[in-house]
């Protein structure tokens, strides 16, 4: 009777698992490619923290469905601290502000694609170092795949223009952006998930008249996030991962931590 009883737990268990709805939410640092649902918003705080230079960057993202999940509205308000050179103070200010529109192209119950085109308003003082002076241009592909009931994969791809970026100086220069990242997400549970991402950027700056440098990061992500039920049509989902930096961001030891807050709430 014990091993039957243990068997019927186990059965029970799976049962649940299989009927229970997975967590589909945004990771750390990626895209999913999942709109909300007719009348869900999604309010989304992430906070990341760097050293050794000790900046970090918060943003806040809110993500709204038009009419229905095929098209969606969105936008990311960054507020970033960087630390002042040798005898200089820290400055904490707002950046350039992202206004999105994501297509919903395609959505099976194995495959998922949303591509995303951004304006890139100019509200950071480019003066101090928190924005370009002028409006740019982004463009971000998500892939999600689910592989079974446990496995889910994503990929990232995407670029960014910025026509006649300045810098603090005033010099101009036409600047470009390359992204890509793929991740893992296991579903330990159904409201709870290990995740694994792996993003890439290079980035370039102006650095004089017509001149530009471009930088490079790549960080491995690995974190956790969980979902809490808040009445019958709120999700509140935290999460939290390190951020360790690989290839040329491991040489200048780069490490940190993101720290990632969802609540998405049926409003309409």
């Amino acid at each position: 009777m014990h091993k039957f009883g243990i068997l019927n737990v186990l059965v029970l268990m799976m049962a649940s698992f299989a009927q229970a709805e997975v967590v589909k939410d945004n990771s750390f640092l990626m895209e999913e490619a999942y709109n909300q649902e007719p009348g869900v918003v999604q309010f989304i705080q992430t906070y990341q923290y760097l050293n050794p230079s000790h900046d970090w960057t918060y943003n806040f993202t809110s993500e709204i469905p038009i009419t229905d999940e095929t098209h969606q509205f969105s936008f990311v308000v960054p507020v970033m601290k960087q630390t002042g050179e040798a005898g200089e103070s820290d400055q904490t200010q707002v950046g350039d502000i992202l206004l999105n529109y994501r297509y919903q192209l395609l959505n099976t119950p194995t495959l998922a694609m949303a591509p995303r085109f951004t304006l890139i308003a100019p509200t950071g003082d480019y003066k101090k170092g928190f924005g370009t002076g002028v409006a740019g241009l982004q463009f971000n592909q998500a892939v999600s795949i689910t592989i079974n009931d446990r496995w889910t994969n994503h990929w990232n791809a995407g670029f960014t223009f910025t026509p006649d970026a300045k810098d603090v100086n005033g010099d101009t220069a036409t600047t470009f952006g390359f992204n890509f990242g793929s991740s893992v997400v296991y579903n330990y549970t159904p409201k709870t998930n290990l995740l694994c991402e792996f993003v890439f950027n290079s980035n370039e700056s102006v650095i004089g008249p017509d001149m530009k440098a471009a930088a490079s990061t790549y960080y491995v992500v690995p974190g956790i996030r969980t979902a809490f039920e808040a009445g019958e049509e709120t999700e509140i989902v935290p999460g939290i991962g390190a951020l360790l930096g690989i290839g040329p961001s491991a040489e200048e030891h780069e490490t940190g931590v993101i720290v990632y807050l969802s609540i998405e709430s049926k409003l309409w």
